[in-house]
């Protein structure tokens, strides 16, 4: 009888193909059932149609009505026509009676004896029979083991009915039915339903090690042993049984017993192994093989703590190749890695030779991004046995990280072929196969991968990750529920289950998930699983700042993104959290688009839009925040593959207000591209307060090799508008000032990282920018209008460079940035006076150039483990005509977490604005969380000194404050007394202090309460008397904001905010002076489309129509494009639309 321990399967393209009529296997049957997908041990067909028995062929089709019988110490898992994958256990004969592909009919298996477990979320129904009961199923999990005289069932996921002649019940999850030959089936409870399908759980190779050696059989091992173990190395494991069955009972010794319970464990009998173990305890209590051999056990039955203990034992007994290797997985298990590396570095040293030890240091290098040595442990390992599946399946992972796709594939293939059994073989050929666009044959075979070991989190996970990408709902909902419950440690599943009900209009539970995961990975934000070989590059494109956002609850995100960038600077998915956290918080939007770059420089090539408008600061947008505001990214699929991806909205309200944004995105292997438009039109609230914005990108990147990326970014900015600022009073404006912008600006980033710990970031932008402001008849006195017409040019070069360390305590950023900005102006002031017969006109034409130069250097340190300290410092050069301001800037911050609940934040640093020449740096915007980059003059130097707090009181009550003092030194020239000009500095000082309430009162509802108080005062100057700046603003806001959010899509947020502002100004300024309180109230009502196509909302701000007086931030911006709102004394709709195809 012919034996086969697995078979090149999925050589095959997919299983589609390998199932078209017209190939020469699938001439044998007139329907065709399915294939062996794994086969272990000895494996038997019966042909209806010949009635001879014939070993299992993984390359031959099985046929409807074909019996397949599994002798002992075998197992066999089949992918049937239908998508559902059958594990058959040892000993089991089972017969495919019918096997249908239409949802309608009843596929149909025969139980003889034995024992089968099921797979399948497809929605046929499947009828199995065996002598005491018929279970009908419709796409779930269980399990059927037949005996003589009864039968049972015990139900995994979904529900069954089972009957027969006696009666029917309906076994549901957790319960098991039993029915006796001749009894009605009956229910009970199982408290561990799971512990039935043991047998079909994948165990990691250990038996070709347990010499102690790796590289050669011992010269004092028996020959019935050496005998043994040439027959499993080939995979022959039927045959080794049978020598090991050979030798009599009065011979076995401790050895036998260790080399059978490691063959054991090779088939999945565990019990069987853990008794052979146990008698070799017995025997040799300070066996150290048998500790190792009871560690994997542990291991892959998830119980850490106990495998920990056994292999550090074994290892401590007698240390070998086989007591290293399981020391390794117990670390691994553990999420210790570089302590399971460094493991392995020591048994390869101990033990050259050892092909397997090789291939699982080359494992562990990929897990840690440490492709070069990977590659060559596991070019050593292939050299010293080239039939080592786990060496081509390292090779096959980092084929893939590389986008060698094709190379992935076939190495994937191969490691199948050696061993079918192996779940991360057929999970990475699904990888692969999803990476190039066939995404419902990668499914499968992940599928596969999770019959093949149906207790693994990750591959559940993974599983639940490609339902959700082929929007099969609720079939990833169970499938990440199961792997949460498979193992509650780890984070991967609860962070794309986060991102599942985001999209699903559930963000409160999104929430929640996303802060388990937080809590399951040393309280830092999850951007990817835990999957190590798998770059998951698709997953942290997701935006985690959704659910914080569209719950009101910016300041979480916004703390959880700056902590992940304390500890992880080099996280590109970090910092594109803290870019979207920023969106709609006022002065950020230097730090909002500087994280946006950092986060493009740091990324890998992906799928991932960036809309046009969120790359530039100032648009001047009236945002409707929360649930309303869908992004593009927000649409971004979980898996990585060449796809195009296109994302459009609409948009249109009061005030003849409209426009629209789209982008289209393709990926292709090792190159990726976007192109994109944005146009916003509005007449504005009140006469000449229109505006015009046309924003047009197209960015293109490339990985030339893993370790190099380049990227390149086209951009041009059309702005038109009129007097936008809010000064106090809406009746003070200019009735007849326009300001026309356009700016070009091209872009150059790359990217080296030359190993894991170390980027090299360089990033490049040329910018040309002419403005044209024409102001005509501002009266001057009763007699004297004044009209100006002024243009200008400025055309600026930036070069950043950084270097990025990175250690689990310690990360290190230090760079450099060099701008220089050519500036050209022009044009004329006229002056209009009824008592002078011809105007006044004075022209002008000047030009001149600011320059700077700044290094720096940040440290972050974790000591002790709760407390992570940042210092640093800055030395900034600022040079624009008679300015000069040379500074060193010191950084110091630290964050406390006190407890996994309560965490404390302080900081103090200067900083001298940068001459950016698009308002963009990758310096470090954030300093123990506080930002400080604010959006002040150009050369501006400040000091701060903050301080926070972050309480979760509850699992869905927050509360937190902060409070921060800025002294700042502005630049001004001034007269002096011959006429000339001097350069000064003004003192100004901010101070604002807000505190914070989020409340998650159930999954459907979000309260959120604040309280702001924001002061600004200037010294009194030439600014302050000139009325551009007032000599006092002192605002108080409290917000308060209600939102619901259903399942089915629809949501809706009711807000309410009372605002106290008092404005005090130079008695010589032309603006008044005075205070104002008011309440204003905002709503929106939407709904998301189904299976992620988009969403539809409508917003009103001011709904009460409330009039007021306030002044906007206009002032201390000190740019060309005013920053107006929040508030409006007119009442604003707003209707949109955004649609993800």
């Amino acid at each position: 009888m012919r034996f086969f321990r697995c078979g090149p399967l999925f050589l095959l393209a997919s299983v589609l193909i390998a199932w078209a009529p017209d190939g020469s296997a699938l001439e044998q049957c007139e329907e065709t059932a399915g294939r062996f997908a794994s086969i272990e041990g000895e494996v038997e067909v019966l042909r209806e149609a010949g009635g001879s028995w014939h070993p299992g062929d993984p390359d031959a089709p099985l046929c409807e009505g074909d019996t397949i019988q599994v002798g002992l110490n075998g197992r066999v898992a089949v992918l049937l026509v239908n998508n559902t994958v059958l594990r058959i256990d040892q000993d089991t004969q089972v017969r495919l009676v019918n096997i249908a592909t239409n949802s309608e009919e009843i596929s149909w298996v025969d139980l003889s004896k034995g024992a089968i477990y099921t797979f399948s979320r497809q929605p046929q129904r499947l009828k199995v029979i065996t002598r005491s009961l018929m279970a009908l199923i419709k796409g779930t999990e269980f399990y059927v083991r037949a005996e003589d005289e009864r039968s049972y069932l015990s139900v995994l996921e979904g529900s069954v009915q089972v009957s027969n002649e006696q009666g029917a019940v309906m076994a549901m999850p957790g319960s098991e039915v039993v029915a006796e030959n001749g009894a009605k089936p009956r229910l009970r409870t199982v408290v561990h339903p799971r512990d039935a399908v043991q047998w079909a759980l994948y165990y990691p190779p250990l038996f070709a090690v347990l010499d102690g050696h790796g590289g050669h059989l011992p010269k004092d091992l028996p020959a019935f042993l050496a005998k043994a173990v040439e027959q499993a190395g080939v995979g022959d494991t039927a045959s080794a049984f049978k020598t090991l069955a050979q030798l009599p009972l009065s011979e076995r010794d401790g050895r036998f017993f260790l080399y059978r319970a490691a063959l054991q464990l090779s088939v999945g009998r565990a019990a069987e192994s853990a008794a052979d173990i146990r008698e070799a305890l017995r025997r040799d209590g300070d066996s150290a093989l048998a500790y190792a051999l009871r560690a994997l056990i542990a291991v892959v039955q998830n119980r850490k703590k106990q495998a920990l203990e056994d292999a550090r034992r074994a290892d401590g007994l007698a240390s070998s190749v086989a007591t290293k290797i399981a020391l390794s997985y117990a670390l691994q298990a553990d999420f210790q890695l570089e302590a399971a590396r460094d493991e392995l570095s020591a048994a390869v040293r101990t033990y050259p030779d050892a092909s397997l030890a090789w291939a699982r240091l080359g494992e562990l290098d990929l897990m840690l991004g440490n492709r070069r040595s990977s590659l060559e442990a596991v070019h050593k390992a292939v050299a010293l046995s080239p039939n080592s599946a786990r060496a081509h399946l390292v090779l096959g992972f980092s084929a893939l990280a590389e986008f060698r796709r094709s190379e992935a594939k076939a190495s994937f293939a191969r490691a199948i072929a050696l061993d079918s059994a192996e779940p991360l073989a057929h999970l990475g050929l699904g990888l692969a196969k999803i990476s190039d666009g066939e995404l419902v044959e990668g499914r499968r075979e992940i599928e596969i991968a999770v019959a093949l070991d149906s207790n693994s989190a990750l591959l559940r996970a993974y599983l639940g990750k490609a339902y959700f990408t082929e929007k099969r709902a609720p079939l990833d909902a169970t499938q990440l529920q199961l792997a949460k419950s498979l193992d509650e440690l780890d984070p991967t599943a609860y962070l794309y289950d986060g991102i599942r009900k985001q999209t699903e209009n559930r963000p409160v539970e999104a929430l929640r998930d996303l802060q388990a995961s937080i809590d399951r990975n040393d309280y830092r934000a999850v951007y990817r699983g835990r999957l190590l070989l798998d770059k998951d590059r698709a997953a942290r494109g997701a935006s985690l700042a959704r659910a914080y956002r569209d719950l009101g609850f910016t300041e979480l995100g916004l703390r959880e993104a700056g902590r992940s960038l304390d500890l992880e600077p080099d996280s590109a998915a970090a910092h594109r959290f803290l870019s979207d956290s920023y969106q709609g918080v006022r002065r950020r939007e230097i730090s909002r688009v500087s994280e946006l770059l950092q986060a493009q420089l740091m990324q890998d090539v992906n799928l991932n839009p960036i809309q046009p408008s969120l790359a530039e600061t100032n648009l001047n947008i009236i945002s409707f925040g929360g649930p309303a505001a869908v992004g593009f990214n927000e649409f971004t699929p979980l898996f990585e593959r060449n796809s195009v991806k296109l994302d459009t909205s609409g948009f249109g309200g009061s005030n003849g207000t409209y426009g629209g944004e789209g982008s289209v995105t393709a990926l292709y292997d090792r190159f990726s591209f976007g192109a994109g438009a944005f146009h916003y039109q509005s007449d504005g609230w009140r006469p000449n307060n229109g505006l015009n914005q046309q924003v047009y990108d197209i960015f293109a990147q490339t990985a030339l090799s893993p370790e190099f990326n380049v990227q390149v970014e086209f951009r041009r900015r059309v702005s038109k508008e009129g007097d936008l600022a809010f000064n106090f009073d809406p009746a003070e404006f200019l009735r007849d000032k326009t300001n026309h912008r356009e700016q070009d600006t091209t872009r150059l980033g790359l990217r080296y990282t030359p190993e894991k710990n170390s980027n090299f970031l360089f990033s490049y932008i040329h910018s040309d920018r002419t403005q044209r402001e024409q102001v005509d008849a501002v009266p001057i006195d009763p007699t004297t209008t004044l009209s100006s017409n002024q243009r200008g040019n400025d055309v600026g070069d930036q070069y950043e460079g950084q270097y990025l360390y990175q250690r689990e305590r310690l990360n290190v950023v230090a760079g450099f940035a060099h701008s220089l900005v050519a500036q050209r102006a022009d044009g004329a002031v006229t002056f209009f006076d009824t008592t002078f017969p011809e105007p006044i006109v004075n022209s002008f034409d000047s030009v001149g150039e600011i320059r700077y130069t700044s290094g720096y250097l940040y440290g972050h340190f974790r000591f002790p483990s709760p407390i992570t300290w940042t210092l640093g410092f800055n030395y900034a050069d600022y040079q624009e005509g008679l300015v000069s301001v040379s500074n060193f800037n010191p950084k110091f911050g630290v964050r406390w977490d006190l407890s996994e609940d309560f965490r404390l934040r302080a900081a103090t640093f200067t900083t001298v604005k940068p001459a950016l020449v698009n308002n963009r740096t990758i310096e470090p915007t954030q300093v123990a969380g506080f930002n400080q980059f604010i959006d002040d003059i150009n050369g501006t130097k400040s000091t701060s000194y903050a301080g926070g707090f972050d309480w979760r009181l509850t699992r869905g009550l927050f509360l937190g404050g902060e409070i921060s003092w800025r002294h700042l030194d502005d630049p001004v020239l001034k007269f002096t007394p011959d006429g000339g000009q001097a350069a000064d500095l003004e003192d100004r000082r901010e101070e604002v202090h807000s505190l914070y309430l989020f409340w998650t009162p159930e999954e459907r509802w979000a309260v959120k309460a604040q309280f702001v108080y924001d002061r600004y005062r200037s010294e009194p100057g030439v600014v302050t008397d000139s009325g551009q700046i007032p000599q006092l603003s002192e605002t108080l806001s409290a917000p308060v904001t209600l939102s619901y959010f259903h399942p089915t899509g629809f949501f809706g947020r009711l807000g309410g905010s009372f605002v106290h502002q008092r404005v005090l100004r130079a008695a010589t300024a032309p603006q008044i002076s005075g205070n104002d309180s008011f309440f204003l109230m905002d709503a929106d009502l939407g709904y998301r489309l189904p299976r992620r196509l988009g969403a539809v909302s409508v917003g009103v701000k001011n709904l009460l129509d409330s009039r007021f007086r306030y002044q906007d931030d206009s002032y201390r911006e000190f740019r060309d494009e005013p920053a107006t709102g929040p508030y409006f004394p007119d009442r604003i709709v707003m209707g949109r639309i955004v649609l993800n195809f």
